[in-house]
């Protein structure tokens, strides 16, 4: 009744509907699988390969990133010295965070940020860290939303920033990743 003596939709705006919410998804399911990772860069007991996969018979990979424990300080490093009494198992994201192309901008990444997360969680860690190229302005953007925070920069990190997240502080990603997690969809681009 709220509709009647209404003027008719106009065909541009009809185009318009048709085109987003009537026509038929071409969206996907992605699917994080985690498996122990063989070729671990630091050699770490306790480890993880992360890769995230389309839910379809192709089992297409569409992002991946590798996690171990390792004993470091809270620079990320392993040396000795004044660091010896800083020294204690932390969490690692070893490797590159990688997402194909053509799905980047659509929750990959913070889905398999997240997985490494509770996984490390699992093991019974409670701080993460993570190396990332300090011209990398999408990944710093990424992880900082997330609640990680830059370490100062030292002259062993070369080009790259080491970022940590306490991961049992009760910020609100921290209480998000702790609750079931919802459907990922994505398209390609």
């Amino acid at each position: 009744r709220a509709w009647s003596g209404s003027r008719p939709i106009p065909r541009s705006m009809l185009a318009v509907l048709s085109a987003t919410s009537l026509a038929p998804s071409r969206s996907r399911s992605v699917t994080v699988q985690s498996s122990p990772w063989p070729e671990r860069p630091g050699g770490g007991r306790l480890h993880s390969w992360l890769a995230a996969t389309i839910d379809d018979e192709s089992a297409q990979d569409v992002g991946h990133c590798g996690l171990e424990i390792l004993s470091c300080g809270p620079d990320g490093l392993l040396g000795g010295g004044e660091r010896w009494p800083y020294i204690r198992p932390r969490a690692i994201l070893s490797g590159t965070l990688t997402v194909s192309p053509k799905y980047r901008r659509q929750g990959v990444a913070q889905r398999l940020l997240t997985e490494a997360e509770r996984k490390a969680r699992w093991l019974g860690v409670d701080e993460m860290l993570l190396m990332v190229n300090q011209k990398n302005a999408a990944a710093l953007k990424l992880y900082t939303k997330l609640g990680y925070a830059p370490k100062p920069v030292l002259a062993e990190h070369g080009g790259q920033v080491c970022m940590s997240k306490h991961l049992y502080y009760p910020t609100v990603h921290n209480q998000r990743s702790m609750l079931p997690l919802r459907r990922l969809e994505v398209t390609a681009a």
